[in-house]
């Protein structure tokens, strides 16, 4: 190539600037290299505001720059991450104005990781930051459900598995199904309008999302952040019930129960009331015996009570005795006190009129008094001729005048 040939200084014919320099070194990378794979680890990433990404691929003993525009990187499933080991497919160009050269990225992928199993555990991180995936946000299930919502394909075996237990279990329940594509870009945007349908209607208790089994690519849909939020976020309780028992989705993660198969998710859903009855006819055989049991006991119990209990008559009457006996008593030790006082009473009234001075007066005799004074004249010296007396005998009073006095 001319220009390039080795030599002394000034020996070439030509002299190149800085900028013809740089495009030509553009050059002959862009043919050398038009296309490759780097492998290295991601540092020093960073986002421009147009969405580009910036970063550099490094190994234990070199580094280089690298980006990925944002035409790519919206087609990329998961999130680059410093300290990220990559496979990094592009070509290699020549930033002309810093003389730079760097890899220009079409295509990422994790080392020893999927790229989609990448993308969930990101997701799966970023939900539980948020706190989406905490068991206290999970709601119990209805026990008897009006109404069960099933979101799933017409397709598949999954709804003839579901609907064929779950109707075993409970003949009379109502399933309204919203059939929907599950898998392929349009599924998640079908699932989501069948969570708001089915969600605004009353009789709608609990929804059922479910498919049978297929690869993480199969099941993508169902790992998609839109639909773990709209999950969360339906008024009613959500069963995940996607895949096989050894595939985890998001949408099992964030719904308020997860069942392994279309079947174990039946079972979760539909009461079995065969099951039921014949639990019911259990406990009611056991409350029988147990009811007969304690009335027997009650009544054994009420027999030997009755046994040493008294017949409360007879003991009415030999309390009626004692009081009869008692009131005689009363009576007699009554009258007996009555005739003593009695007796006792025409004693003192005896001894009483002895000394009354009226029983004196009776037997001729009477009392005088000075008037007015009313005074006892117990001598004639007490008195003088013209002064009022008073004679009490013992039928009257008598008002008479003193004439005369006589020691």
């Amino acid at each position: 190539m001319e220009g390039l040939a080795r030599g002394r200084p000034h020996e070439s014919k030509r002299v190149f600037t800085v900028s013809e320099l740089n495009q030509v070194l553009k050059d002959l990378l862009e043919e050398t290299f038009p296309f490759l794979w780097v492998e290295g680890e991601v540092a020093n990433l960073r986002s421009s505001k147009a969405g580009h990404l910036y970063f550099t691929l490094r190994d234990d003993g070199a580094s280089l720059k690298a980006v990925l525009f944002k035409s790519y990187r919206l087609g990329l499933p998961f999130g680059l991450e410093e300290g990220l080991h990559v496979l990094c497919f592009g070509r290699l160009s020549l930033y002309e104005p810093r003389g730079e050269y760097q890899l220009l990225v079409q295509q990422v992928e994790p080392m020893g990781l999927g790229a989609f199993r990448l993308a969930l555990s990101q997701l799966k991180a970023k939900l539980a930051r948020e706190g989406l995936l905490d068991e206290a946000l999970k709601r119990p299930l209805p026990a008897f459900p009006r109404a069960i919502g099933l979101i799933t394909s017409l397709h598949g075996a999954a709804v003839h598995d579901f609907l064929k237990l779950g109707l075993s279990r409970h003949p009379r329940a109502r399933v309204i199904i919203y059939p929907v594509r599950v898998q392929g870009e349009e599924a998640v945007g079908e699932i989501l309008e069948g969570l708001r349908v089915l969600a605004g209607l009353e009789e709608v208790e609990v929804i059922v999302i479910t498919r049978g089994g297929g690869s993480l690519e199969d099941l993508w849909p169902f790992n998609n952040e839109a639909l773990a939020r709209a999950i969360r976020a339906t008024p009613v309780p959500v069963v995940s019930a996607v895949g096989h028992e050894i595939d985890y989705t998001l949408c099992d993660l964030v719904a308020d129960a997860r069942a392994p198969t279309p079947s174990a998710a039946a079972e979760l859903v539909f009461p079995d009331l065969s099951a039921l009855e014949e639990g019911l006819a259990l406990l009611k055989v056991r409350l029988e015996r147990a009811v007969k049991g304690h009335l027997f006991l009650k009544k054994e119990r009420l027999t030997s009570l009755a046994r040493r209990l008294r017949d409360p008559r007879r003991a009415l009457k030999e309390r009626q005795r004692e009081l009869n006996a008692l009131g005689r008593r009363l009576y007699l030790s009554g009258a007996n006190l009555l005739s003593r006082k009695r007796e006792t009473l025409k004693a003192l009234a005896a001894r009483l009129e002895a000394l009354s001075p009226l029983a004196v007066l009776s037997r001729g005799y009477s009392l005088v008094y000075k008037l007015p004074e009313r005074t006892l004249v117990r001598s004639a010296s007490q008195v003088r001729e013209g002064e009022g007396l008073e004679i009490l005998t013992a039928e009257g009073r008598i008002k008479a005048r003193v004439e005369e006095k006589s020691p």
